[in-house]
């Protein structure tokens, strides 16, 4: 299951709610059940010597192509300058792509 952990500057009101919402919209995106999310708000980032607000994005999830790279990183971006006001050049959003191998889940790995 693909697992976004964001990391910002801004303090979301509704943690549950944002993270809910996200995981819902990913989810739709990667065409799975669900996806994993996790929030880190009120952070100290300084982007581009700016404290305005900001992120940082990681994406893991084994098996991930280009095309869902792309419209991953547009549609994040997206939902992100909704709901966080932060413009989509105020942040990075990382994609990794483990073997499954390298994954556990219910006691075992995934590949």
């Amino acid at each position: 299951m693909p697992y976004i952990e964001v990391k910002t500057n801004v303090q979301v009101q509704d943690h549950k709610q944002f993270i809910r919402e996200l995981s819902s919209y990913s989810a739709n995106i990667f065409n799975k059940p669900y996806v994993c999310v996790s929030l880190q708000d009120n952070l100290s980032i300084i982007f581009n010597d700016s404290d305005d607000p900001a992120y940082i994005i990681g994406v893991t999830s084994i098996g991930i192509d280009a095309a869902t790279k792309k419209k991953l990183s547009k549609e994040l971006s997206e939902f992100l300058e909704k709901e966080l006001k932060a413009s989509s050049d105020r942040g990075y959003i990382f994609f990794y792509g483990p073997d499954g191998a390298n994954v556990g889940w219910k006691g075992s790995v995934c590949g």
